[in-house]
């Protein structure tokens, strides 16, 4: 092939030389700059998952091709349905965030392109209320012209959009349609890079949020001690949520009042001796109706109790509550108090929910903790007694007895010497001695481990007690004994070992305590059996007790008796009903439910091993 003639390169060089041609050349020349940007605007952004590097590399590499001297990036969160300014220039100047919420009646103009997903240009604005949605950053110079494109792929199908890419100019005409192309192409770009970023940060987030849970779950399972734990529960889930206070309350049951159990933050001191009245508050309407709740304006929602504000001199800005439920009833409430960066989210809710989940649990398992010691301290309390007792039965009934025999039997050593026919008559009284002693120890043995309970059911082992205690009190007292049930053989139907020997306590307790102190002349025993019931009653015609002073003084030593019968009839699941008025009588009624799953539903509900009267679960 022969060279271009030096004519043919001439020529060529005049055409060039044209002001066609170099306006052609500007063009391409142009065009090539924008589509190498572009594409490195995609290699940018999409080179890291970090939702701040790439928001930022964004708004660098957009101002090789678009003045971003007046630039906002703005994110869209679905959740809260906001729209986050999260970097902001105005006339080169960095402006703080922001943050808009939509409205749900009315569409502006940022709601507009989020939904149409196509840019919008205002070449040149003379009535603000243009940029409908859109609030300046500065005052005192208005906004001419204003351009805006989505942040999203259109090519993809049905995807959603990310956010918004805004620039603007206090100068009329300052963007065209090539810019618009230009920031089109530019949303596209970042959309999925943003997308991925939000995603990572999301899966971040959540794996950050399921260490918490699996810290949480193995500080509750390590200890006992309640406040300790929830303490350091509370620590974890204020760096966790980013928040300057927060707080756990209880519910006080007799009240319905709400009580600070653990506070964190800078106020923690001065916020605990408060109690928010039932019903009252943020905190309280949660209580109340057990459902969680984001109030992103404490100081515009009637709902704050501002008390706790006024006393303390600590500003609530946000909240997040939610009810710790137990059972299906609400025990407390979990909140957490200015979220530092924004504002609470769902997500937050979630996380806060899943803790209060937690920390419920970790109260019935430490306040059932405490009953089980509580109850220990009861049964070494109670072995005591029973030991006191019977070493004073011993010593005033069969010691006392046996020293009266061996006086005798001194005596009669001493009549043989001197006057045999006295040992004949202090024999017979020897006898009766020992015969009275004989008796005792067998009643007393009788008592601790009545043999014919076991073998030939409550019936017989009440008909026995009855018959011993007559002999023991003579005259004193006339005790009797009755029996009403159903079967066809007149006896009573057995129930299980222990909830007979409970019954039994019951009846022997009650009975001497009749004995004792009521000054009594009859005292009766009953046994009512019907379908689904037992029923133990106890009536004398004695002096009567102010039932309500017997209960009052409940832990009193004057009143232990009282205690232990209480105390049997809430272990095996059964009703007490006390009635006595002074110089009327007292009737003491026991009812225990025959099967033995209404017996176990009902000591959840009472005893010392019950649940708490607010963590009931059928109550």
């Amino acid at each position: 092939m022969s060279e271009p003639s030096e004519n043919t390169a001439d020529k060529q060089d005049e055409i060039l030389d044209t002001p066609a041609s170099q306006a052609t050349l500007r063009r391409l020349s142009r065009e090539i700059k924008e589509i190498s940007t572009l594409y490195n605007i995609g290699v940018v952004v999409g080179s890291s998952l970090e939702l701040k590097d790439v928001i930022w590399g964004l708004y660098k590499e957009s101002g090789r091709l678009i003045n971003t001297d007046n630039f906002s990036i703005i994110i869209y969160d679905p959740p809260t349905q906001t729209l986050n300014f999260v970097l902001n220039f105005d006339q080169g100047k960095k402006m703080s965030n922001r943050t808009l919420k939509l409205s749900k009646t009315r569409a502006g103009l940022l709601q507009d392109i989020l939904t149409g997903q196509k840019p919008v240009l205002l070449s040149d604005i003379k009535d603000p209320a243009e940029l409908d949605g859109f609030k300046p950053f500065r005052s005192d110079m208005p906004i001419r012209s204003w351009l805006a494109a989505p942040i999203v792929n259109t090519a993809l199908p049905s995807d959603s959009t990310q956010g918004i890419i805004a620039v603007w100019s206090y100068s009329p005409n300052a963007f065209g349609d090539h810019d618009l192309w230009l920031l089109s192409a530019i949303g596209t770009q970042a959309a999925i890079a943003i997308r991925n970023a939000r995603l990572y940060e999301s899966s971040r987030r959540r794996a950050a949020e399921m260490a918490l849970l699996n810290e949480v779950a193995r500080s509750l399972s390590s200890t006992l001690q309640l406040d300790e734990v929830l303490t350091r529960i509370m620590k974890q889930v204020e760096a966790m949520l980013n928040v300057e206070a927060g707080s756990l309350l209880l519910t006080d049951p007799a009240t319905g009042d709400l009580v600070f159990q653990i506070a964190l933050g800078e106020k923690a001191d001065q916020v605990k001796p408060f109690r928010v009245p039932r019903g009252q508050g943020i905190a309280g309407e949660v209580a109340a109706t057990g459902k969680p709740l984001i109030v992103a304006n404490a100081a515009k929602d009637s709902r704050h109790f501002k008390a706790v504000d006024r006393k303390t001199g600590f500003t609530t800005r946000n909240m997040l509550c939610v009810p710790m439920v137990l059972f299906d009833k609400t025990i407390g409430v979990l909140q957490v108090i200015n979220k530092k960066n924004g504002s609470f989210t769902q997500s937050d809710l979630e996380l806060l929910s899943s803790i209060a989940s937690y920390a419920a649990i970790a109260i019935q398992n430490a306040r059932l903790h405490e009953n089980v010691l509580a109850e220990r301290d009861r049964v070494i309390a109670a072995e005591e007694v029973a030991r006191k007792k019977l070493a004073r039965d011993l010593h005033d009934g069969p010691v006392q007895l046996i020293a009266g025999l061996n006086m005798s039997l001194d005596f009669c050593r001493k009549a043989l010497d001197k006057d045999p026919s006295l040992v004949a008559k202090e024999l017979e009284y020897m006898q009766e001695l020992a015969a009275k002693a004989s008796h005792q120890m067998r009643t007393l043995l009788f008592e601790l481990r009545p043999l014919v309970l076991e073998t030939q059911g409550l019936a017989a082992a009440i008909r026995v007690f009855i018959d011993r205690r007559q002999k023991d009190i003579d005259q004193a007292a006339r005790l009797s004994f009755e029996i009403e049930t159903p079967n066809p053989d007149g006896e009573l139907s057995r129930l299980d070992e222990k909830t007979e020997a409970a019954i039994f306590a019951i009846v022997q307790e009650t009975v001497n305590n009749a004995i004792k102190h009521a000054e009594a002349q009859n005292i009766t025993v009953r046994l009512v059996e019907t379908p689904t019931a037992l029923y133990a009653t106890v009536t004398d015609d004695g002096k009567g007790f102010d039932v309500e002073e017997v209960l009052k003084n409940y832990g009193h030593r004057g009143s232990l008796g009282m205690v232990n019968i209480r105390e049997r009839t809430e272990l095996i699941g059964g009703d007490l009903s006390i009635k006595s008025e002074a110089g009327k009588g007292t009737r003491i009624t026991v009812s225990v439910p025959k099967d033995p799953e209404a017996r176990l539903r009902k000591r959840r509900q009472t005893g010392p091993l019950a649940y708490p009267a607010e963590l009931r679960p059928d109550a």
